[in-house]
Order: C-alpha cells, then sequence, then structure tokens
C-alpha cells in the first residue's frame, strides 16, 4: 500500500493531512466474499473495488431494513449461510456491536487504528462496542441541518443568507415565531414536525437506557409540547415523512424547510428540484445533530476475512474512493480528509453554489456525544406514536407518556420502565 500524504489548508484555520491510501490492482487476493446489506448504496463502491481488486467477486444480498435484524440474528448465531460482512442501520446498530459477531477491527489481521484517525469521531464511537472495541466503521456521516427555501426566507424574513438565518432560529422558541410569520404568509414552516425530532434526538442528556432503566429527557418532554404546537397551529403539512406531499413539498409553494441530515438533501431536495434548482440552502437550527448512517462490520466466523477487510477498508478508510463516491452521489462521508477536499471544490447548484461540504464539515465538529442504545429502533418509534397522539388530542399528555412507558415494557420485558 502506498501511503500519500497530502495538506489542504482549511479556511478555518487549521491544517489537518488529507490521507489517500491509493491501492495498486492487487490480483493476489481472490475468490467471492458474501455481503449483506440493508440497502442500494454499499453496491456502489463495487465497481471501482474491482479495478483495484479484479478477481474478488462482491455479491451484495439487500434484506429489507425492517427485517434486517430478524433475518440476519438467527443466520449469525447458527453460522449456516452466513455472510462475510454484514451491515447495521442506525436505529439497531449498537445491538450489533454488543451482540459479538462482528470481530474486532483493531485486532490483526486488521490493525484499524492505523487509519482511524482520519474517521469523524462521532462515526468511530457508534461502531465501537462497550469494552473499546471497534466492531465497525461506515463511509457515511450524517450531520443536520435546516434545509430552506432562499425565496421564501428573503421575501419573509428579509434574508436569505445562511448565517443570519441561524440567528432567527437559534431556539426552538424562535423557531415557532418564525414560524409564525410564515404562516401569516400562507407557508408552512416544516414539511412535518416528526422530522424535528431528528435533531431533539442528539441533544438529549441522557440515552434511552440507562443501567437498564428507560429514561425519558426533559428534552423530549418539551418537544411533544412543540409537535402539538406545531400541529395545531397549520405550522406544517400534517403529513408523515415520506408521504407523497412531504416529498412533493421540494417543487411547493407553500413549504419552507425540511428538518434533516445529510441524506434528506441527497435523496429528498436535489433529485426532485427543477423549478426550484438554485432556490435551496443549508442552515443550522438551535442545536448540531445527527441522524442515519450505515456501519459495515466483518463476521467473526468469516473464512474470508482478507477479502472482507480489503473491501471494508476500501469503503470506510480510503479517502480518494470516498471523494470519487461522494462526487458522483453527493453524499457527505465518514473520512475528514475526504470531506475536507470537497470542500475546496464547487458548490452545488440547487443551494445556489453553497457548499455542502464545507457546511456540515462545521457542523461534525458541533456534533454531541454518541446517544445510541440497541433499543432505540422500537423505543423512537413509540414515542413518536404517542407524541402524535398528544399533538393531535387523542390523549393528553400524561396518557400519551403513560402509553409510551407501556409500550416500551411490552417491547423490551427486561427493562425497567417506572
Amino acid at each position: 500500500m502506498k501511503k500519500v500524504l497530502l495538506f489542504v489548508l482549511m479556511a478555518f484555520c487549521f491544517v489537518i493531512p488529507l490521507t489517500v491510501y491509493a491501492e495498486e490492482v492487487n490480483t493476489d487476493l481472490s475468490g467471492t466474499l458474501e455481503v449483506w446489506s440493508s440497502g442500494e448504496e454499499l453496491g456502489r463502491f463495487v465497481e471501482a473495488f474491482n479495478k483495484q481488486y479484479p478477481n474478488i467477486k462482491v455479491n451484495i444480498t439487500v434484506v429489507p431494513n425492517a427485517d434486517f435484524v430478524a433475518k440476519i440474528t438467527p443466520t449469525l448465531a447458527s453460522g449456516q449461510g452466513a455472510p462475510d460482512i454484514f451491515t447495521g442501520e442506525s436505529d439497531y446498530v449498537k445491538y450489533l456491536v454488543n451482540i459479538g459477531y462482528w470481530d474486532d477491527l483493531r485486532a490483526d489481521p486488521y490493525n484499524c487504528e492505523k487509519y482511524t484517525d482520519d474517521v469523524w469521531d462521532y462515526v468511530k464511537s457508534v461502531g465501537t462496542d462497550s469494552t473499546g472495541a471497534i466492531r465497525a466503521l461506515s463511509w457515511q456521516a450524517a450531520p443536520g441541518s435546516i434545509i430552506y427555501r432562499r425565496d421564501m426566507a428573503k421575501d419573509v424574513l428579509g434574508t436569505d443568507d445562511p448565517v443570519e438565518l441561524a440567528k432567527l432560529l437559534n431556539s426552538n422558541e424562535a423557531m415557532l415565531d418564525v414560524a409564525a410569520k410564515f404562516k401569516e404568509k400562507g407557508i408552512k414552516m416544516f414539511a412535518s414536525w416528526k422530522d424535528i425530532m431528528n435533531m431533539q434526538f442528539s441533544n438529549r442528556a441522557q440515552p434511552w437506557v440507562v443501567d437498564g432503566k428507560l429514561v425519558i429527557d426533559d428534552s423530549m418532554l418539551s418537544f411533544m409540547d412543540m409537535a402539538k404546537t406545531i400541529v395545531e397551529n397549520g405550522y406544517d403539512l400534517n403529513v408523515d415523512p415520506w408521504a407523497p406531499e412531504w416529498t412533493a413539498a421540494v417543487e411547493s409553494d407553500d413549504t419552507f424547510c425540511y428538518v434533516l441530515p445529510t441524506w434528506g438533501y441527497q435523496f429528498v431536495v436535489k433529485p426532485a428540484a427543477k423549478k426550484t434548482l438554485g432556490k435551496w440552502g443549508l442552515t443550522e437550527g438551535p442545536v448540531p445533530y445527527v441522524k442515519g448512517g450505515t456501519w459495515l462490520g466483518i463476521y467473526k466466523g468469516s473464512q474470508k476475512k482478507d477479502l472482507a477487510w480489503a473491501f471494508l477498508k476500501f469503503v470506510t478508510l480510503d479517502s480518494e474512493a470516498q471523494q470519487n463516491y461522494a462526487k458522483q452521489y453527493g453524499e457527505y462521508v465518514s473520512l475528514k480528509s475526504a470531506d475536507m477536499a470537497l470542500a475546496e471544490g464547487p458548490g452545488e447548484e440547487v443551494l445556489a453554489g453553497q457548499n455542502l461540504f464545507a457546511f456540515y464539515n462545521e457542523e461534525m465538529k458541533k456534533i454531541p456525544n454518541d446517544l445510541m442504545t440497541p433499543y432505540d429502533g422500537q423505543i423512537n418509534n413509540a414515542f413518536l406514536s404517542n407524541t402524535q397522539a398528544y399533538a393531535t388530542g387523542a390523549l393528553d399528555k400524561d396518557a400519551a407518556i403513560k402509553q409510551f412507558k407501556e409500550d416500551v415494557a411490552t417491547a423490551y420485558p427486561d427493562l425497567i420502565v417506572e
């Protein structure tokens, strides 16, 4: 392996090495690598990987995210037909990190710590288990933003500048004040109030579970009240994320913003912005946040760990590979050096020339500590469901909290729920 060190002087006045792991064509490794993934995106790396490793065939089996844990867990336990690499989404990755089926990437033959200084700390933290073993890494990072309409901002608020808008949106109360101003103009502030939970989730004082006990952070209780205010005042479209109306809001004349991580721009706004091309921008909300991502690790029982490591390293630790991927697909990636190099490039036409990498690099430096637990997926869904019941008036707040606790106790009888 040739390790080439380049140095990029960043505008925010510090220097970080841009490390590109440029592999020559390797014909020594050969065989078929079996990978299970919950999405199609990982397959985007295969063509470039095969230019360096032409004798490794990568078979990717896509298992729907909703079914992934139920299908992978018994397969790993039996060892029959288990993949060499399997992925984990943010809602359940901590469960996979801690059940012991992924190898420790710090150990031989991987020795990943030679490379992981270049990985954003949050990404590395999520893939690290309670003993400090690094079980999984990702090619993605998913910091958040408010993705907003510049034309509407200028008309209603007098500015479309991201820095100035951030000052107007620096608290939940401020966001609601702005929402009232948009309502006066017949514009919905948010596509969906449910998106805002992405932001609240990262900024709790405590995770959902501490020492085997359910914890409801005060910030989540405040979020319930914010959701009710939004619903009662008609500040959003009153639809769920991914509903047709939610997606269509990209091209609408009556919706100001999405509160979403990087993938919200990549998968929602950018592909749909035709008549709104150049009318979008990224700004900060009240707090920095992160939500989403796919991690991958190597099955401890794999007989092809050399092939698995070659692929995992290419996807998660090769700066050049990530830069090429990000340029093609517009996705924010997990290596600091790749994101910082991309921040020096051209901006996005959809965003009126704003460089999303430059924006999100600053956000990644502010991301709170990882608060993920193995229970997050079902607890998040239960909380959203009961918050909706409160926001729409089906339950009062005490009843909604009581029902939430009952739902958690049913889903996880091993937890203490008081």
